[in-house]
């Protein structure tokens, strides 16, 4: 046994030494998994795999790629093409690397575009959004016709050059009737609005869109670790609109001194995973809060000019993701506690009237997708005590791995017992992956 706990403490100093110069903490943040079908994006337009409407992609980026992927469009249907890039918390990432997005026709029009690019602050973190082809008159790229999505990835020559996942979304919006008489758009928010009050409820946001936790009016209670982004999805119907405010808690054991710049900070996306806005604070131990808002809900935002309201064209789940810069813990050893005080305004009007089945086109909302977030809005993060766990022993080394070593020497000496089988009984709630139209009633 002495043996082998000299052979661990080397063991743990030989690791410690490897990780002198790296984030420390990085292991113990959660991280987004793409999900769904893997893909290769193609070097021309000619070799791109077609992407079917409904479907979940997952790729890889390295440093100077640009991929092509197929889509196959009709002449009646709105569609949204989505890329997110997820670099490993605490890469080196500077202003301008990130992915440009565009949707091009068969004859080379750019029929839109997009650019996800880091802010100045150096944080890396889930980066992307959407291209869409509108259908409306006199519109770009309104023939049916092969399309391509192209991706490229930005990196200065400073940056971290690992590769970084994607996952990619394909959604179809079908038309609407002959005879819809959809209301005019609205940009309208509330100049001060007021925050809910209220019994905080324990909220645990995921890690991306596809395990989001569902959060409905009211508080809720969260902690994010330094370098971690949680996900939050909220069901907006057609003519209301959503207000959160994000008040992230001060720190009790801040470090004498510690700041970041834009150390917390809040996004807001559509049903189709599109960018809506986006704000960010300093953080120094103190608490500070961040608020983001959607417009009404309508259909007919889709035709202004401003991205925010564009992007507000379609009822189902908004998401918000709430960013705790890397830098933080610089500030603080722990994760950062952070209340949501959600309102979701407005009386509920009827569908526009589409010409389909949103729900099998891939982005409706089934009866059985909102479950209710009555008691723990459960997403997919871990436990918040057990990232606290993994979070400050990283910082405590040795001992940490010391204290594995015995116990490893223990269990060798330990008769073997069978494993205990997990609790019978009902599961947490799950929601869709992702969709539109109407939500149900709560």
């Amino acid at each position: 046994m002495m043996r082998a706990l000299v052979v661990a403490a080397a063991v743990a100093g030989v690791t410690l030494a490897g990780l002198q110069g790296t984030a420390l903490a990085d292991p113990a943040v959660p991280v987004w998994q793409p999900q769904g079908t893997a893909v290769k994006g193609a070097a021309t337009t000619a070799d791109a795999q077609a992407l079917t409407a409904g479907g979940t992609y997952k790729d890889t980026l390295k440093v100077g790629d640009t991929k092509y992927y197929g889509v196959d469009l009709d002449a009646k249907s709105s569609a949204y093409l989505s890329a997110f890039a997820i670099p490993k918390p605490g890469a080196k990432v500077t202003y301008g690397d990130g992915i440009d997005l565009k949707l091009q026709s068969a004859d080379g029009t750019d029929c839109d575009s997009y650019t996800a690019h880091f802010d100045n602050d150096g944080a890396a973190r889930p980066v992307g959004g959407y291209t869409a082809r509108t259908i409306e008159k006199d519109g770009r790229c309104q023939e049916a016709n092969r399309y391509t999505l192209k991706i490229t990835r930005e990196s200065a020559g400073t940056s971290d050059p690992g590769e970084w996942p994607v996952e990619l979304r394909f959604m179809s919006e079908p038309a609407l009737k002959a005879d819809a008489r959809p209301e005019p758009a609205s940009s309208a928010t509330e100049a001060s609005p007021t925050p809910v009050t209220g019994t905080p409820r324990p909220a645990q946001g995921g890690t991306s869109f596809d395990d989001a936790a569902a959060i409905k009016t009211g508080i809720w209670n969260d902690k994010v670790l330094p370098g971690e982004t949680r996900f939050y999805k909220v069901p907006v119907d057609w003519g209301q609109h959503a207000v959160l405010f994000a008040d992230f808690a001060n720190a009790p054991t801040a470090k004498e001194g510690g700041y970041q710049s834009a150390g917390v900070r809040l996004d807001a996306y559509n049903p189709a995973r599109g960018h809506l806005d986006d704000d960010t604070e300093s953080y120094a131990g103190k608490q500070v809060s961040i608020t983001g808002q959607t417009v009404p809900v309508l259909y007919a935002n889709r035709f202004e000019s401003g991205s925010k309201v564009s992007a507000t064209r379609f009822a189902g789940w908004y998401y918000f993701a709430v960013s705790v810069h890397p830098g933080v813990r610089n500030v603080v050893d722990a994760p950062i506690g952070v209340t949501l005080r959600l309102d979701v305004k407005g009386a509920a009007t009827p569908s526009p009237g589409y010409d389909g089945d949103v729900a099998k086109a891939g982005f409706g909302i089934g009866g059985d997708d909102l479950a209710k977030a009555d008691g723990t809005a459960t997403g997919g993060g871990s436990d918040s005590t057990m990232r606290l766990v993994a979070f400050a022993a990283l910082g405590a080394g040795t001992v940490l791995l010391l204290s594995l070593a015995v116990w490893m020497v223990a269990a060798r000496r330990r008769p073997r017992v069978a494993a205990p089988q997990p609790p019978q009984g009902p599961q947490p709630p799950q929601g869709p992956q992702s969709g539109y139209g109407p939500p149900q009633a709560w």
